[in-house]
């Protein structure tokens, strides 16, 4: 009999001690596990502190750039303004020899006393044509080198117009024939003077080209085009065309074939066009090269807000 109650008392001992030691290996096994969890937890709050800083990096980078891109396009135009200065003085130069000559000619008509209401009146009516041109060639200046701050609904063709009526002296000076096929109000989305500064930095690169391979009978001509998405102006010159080892460079920063070059213009053209979500593309035709330059449209409803 007492051998069954000892027997009965091990088998509730062993039963006890194999409970005890389940709830021991339990707790272990919770304590690891919790220990697991704030592990995780705190690996977790780390990579999403990384992640965030990664985050805040690449951000200051991005900004970074787009100062960058900024200075650049201010460098270029403070590059081409003293071609744009001397660009003024071409379109002042007849108006200030016109003034000059009335002016002249008032004393003449003085002495002879010839001076009357009529020739009074025709001498400010002239005089003021001349004025208004060249402070109307002032304005043209300013308004191209006033920065956009915010995309805006802009004309295509009023933009190419705007850097056409600022380089006319050049163009006619180095004896360019320009063609426009102008084609209304396209209306695109983005910074419309600095379409117009991309218009003219083409216009100048053809230009040069012009000089430097001596060309005689200069054209270039601008067509508009459109499609479901995109407004693309096409320039096309008979300037002898761009190397074809050099297609692939010439929109690379500081990559520049003429001596004096800087090597921003047609990198800041493409800098430009892909803040608008444009794109700018480049190839030789006949006897020239063609640059096509592709800004977004307006869409409809940002017609309507605007």
């Amino acid at each position: 009999m007492l051998f069954i109650y000892i027997s009965i008392a091990l088998v509730f001992g062993y039963i006890i001690l194999t409970i005890s030691l389940s709830a021991f290996k339990s707790r272990i096994l919770l304590k690891k596990l919790q220990e697991s969890e704030k592990s995780y937890r705190d690996l977790a709050e780390r990579y999403e502190a990384i992640n965030r800083n990664l985050e805040k990096k690449i951000q200051d980078e991005v900004e970074k750039n787009r100062q960058k891109d900024h200075l650049l396009i201010q460098h270029s135009r403070l590059a081409a303004m003293g071609e744009m200065i001397a660009s003024i003085g071409h379109q002042w130069r007849q108006p200030l020899n016109s003034l000059s000559l009335t002016i002249q000619d008032v004393r003449e008509e003085f002495e002879f006393g010839q001076l009357d209401e009529i020739y009074i009146n025709n001498f400010t009516k002239e005089s003021m044509i001349q004025i208004k041109h060249m402070s109307r060639t002032i304005n043209d200046f300013r308004k191209f080198y006033k920065p956009n701050n915010e995309k805006s609904p802009f004309s295509i063709g009023s933009s190419i117009e705007d850097a056409l009526s600022i380089f006319s002296s050049s163009l006619k000076y180095y004896g360019i024939e320009m063609e426009f096929e102008y084609r209304g109000e396209l209306m695109a989305f983005g910074y419309p003077n600095e379409y117009s500064q991309v218009v003219l930095n083409i216009l100048t690169n053809a230009r040069d080209a012009f000089i430097q391979k001596d060309i005689k009978n200069r054209h270039i001509k601008i067509q508009l085009d459109e499609s479901k998405e995109f407004i693309t102006a096409v320039f096309t010159d008979n300037a002898g065309g761009i190397e074809p080892s050099l297609l692939e460079k010439i929109f690379d920063p500081y990559f520049t074939t003429r001596p004096q070059g800087t090597g921003l213009g047609l990198y800041l053209t493409k800098i430009i066009l892909e803040n608008m979500k444009g794109l700018v593309t480049v190839e030789n035709h006949e006897d020239g090269a063609r640059f096509c330059l592709s800004v977004p449209k307006l869409k409809e409803e940002v017609k309507s807000v605007s």
